[in-house]
């Protein structure tokens, strides 16, 4: 026997209905408002399926949770008796098409253009479709016809899915006196992950990031939150991206508890090319990426992205995160690139007739063979509108360069060299 607990009033969290059903069976399936349970075996511990109805509705009661119950022989009957009646529904087996004929026909997981056109057709209960021959339906709407007339009669297409229970990725260590300094926390770091860490490679998980809780001595609880470039399952990976961050920002106090917790996500087992060039493995990329972020300054290092701005050259800088390995590139078709100067450089600019002729910067000198352009835009809201004049310019054997002029300043820069 099946059976499903339905909330139509105020949604509780899916969370809070499984840990219901789960007093009753391991054996749950979550589905938003609704949370089906297998009940075989329990005839021994309830004497009806009455008083087993009765017994969820009432513990849900206890919870707070007003919910609607059903009981059946198979999990479609139990679900669509669930959601269409009110109080406790017990479905005796064989007569499911009759219980649930009068029910409506939304019931069902139908998509709106499908609902529509069975109301054109003057269906609105699941008896109504449940009476339609499945020859005719399979003509007119193909596999998906028969398939639909068999949930309306509360026929099962699919076992029960159960939901896998939370698991908790997280160790702890309390220490029997404070330390204080990296080196002594770096031997403590490496005894909590390395059992973290095995945890998630017995489960077939990597973390993507870790959560690390210092108990200071006063009391406090100091949170330093590690994210990696790729995710993994490393030990002495995670413990040098620890020290790296604490290393850049130290708690203040003595500390007395460790407790890691760990961000997964299912480890990818990938098959490399023997035709693609050799990818860094996961471990030494998150350890370079952590080592450059511990070098640099907040902010200065990741990956580059443009932002949707008037601004020239705006860009911020994300989270660096490669591609899957042996994942194939998108063709690019040819075209310039604009390696910048940063800063710009100063340059010495002759016009003729109003177009730049001969340019001069440091590195850079040559007369201008041809040239595009003008191309004005304005900088920030304080600026005057077209402040800023830009040219592609053609120096010969000198090089390609984009060039401007900054009209509020009346001065000439090189920004960049084309490739």
């Amino acid at each position: 026997m099946y059976g499903c607990l339905h909330s139509p009033g105020p949604l509780p969290s899916e969370e809070a209905l499984l840990d219901l059903a789960r007093e009753f069976t391991p054996r749950v399936e979550g589905r938003g408002p609704t949370v089906l349970l297998d009940l075989h075996g329990l005839g021994r511990v309830w004497d009806s399926p009455e008083r087993l109805g009765q017994g969820l509705i009432e513990a849900g009661r206890a919870r707070g949770l007003a919910l609607q119950a059903a009981l059946a022989w198979t999990r479609m009957a139990a679900l669509l008796a669930a959601r269409g009646c009110a109080g406790l529904t017990v479905v005796p087996g064989g007569r499911e098409p009759d219980v649930l004929a009068p029910l409506a026909l939304d019931l069902l997981p139908l998509e709106a253009d499908r609902l529509d056109l069975f109301h054109r057709w003057g269906l609105l209960t699941l008896g109504d479709l449940a009476a339609l021959p499945a020859v005719g339906l399979a003509e007119r709407l193909g596999p998906d016809g028969p398939r639909l007339r068999r949930m309306a009669r509360g026929e099962d297409d699919l076992p029960l899915a159960a939901t896998p229970r939370p698991q908790p990725f997280e160790c702890a260590l309390e220490l029997e006196w404070p330390v204080d300094g990296l080196e002594p926390l770096s031997f403590l770091l490496g005894r909590v992950l390395e059992a973290l860490c095995a945890s998630l490679g017995a489960r077939g998980r990597s973390a993507a990031a870790l959560v690390l809780d210092l108990g200071l001595v006063d009391r406090r609880v100091y949170r330093r939150v590690v994210k990696t470039a790729a995710p993994t399952a490393e030990p002495r990976t995670w413990r040098t991206l620890l020290l790296l961050d604490l290393e850049a920002h130290p708690p203040d106090e003595a500390i007395a508890t460790i407790s890691i917790r760990a961000e997964t996500i299912p480890a990818r087992v990938v098959q490399f090319s023997l035709l693609d060039p050799a990818q860094p493995s996961p471990e030494r990329l998150a350890e370079t990426v952590g080592r450059l972020r511990d070098w640099t300054a907040a902010g200065r290092a990741g990956s580059p992205a443009l932002v949707d701005t008037h601004r020239p050259g705006a860009f911020v800088m994300g989270t660096f995160s490669p591609g899957a390995p042996g994942a194939a590139t998108p063709p690019s078709t040819p075209r310039l690139a604009l390696r910048a100067f940063r800063p710009p450089l100063r340059a010495s600019v002759s016009l003729r007739e109003g177009e730049p002729a001969f340019v001069s910067a440091p590195g850079i000198r040559g007369s201008v063979v041809d040239r595009a352009g003008p191309w004005r835009a304005s900088g920030d809201w304080w600026d005057v509108a077209w402040s800023r004049e830009e040219w592609d310019v053609w120096l010969g054997a000198a090089g390609f360069y984009r060039i401007f002029r900054d009209r509020i300043r009346d001065e000439w820069f090189v920004e960049g060299e084309m490739d």
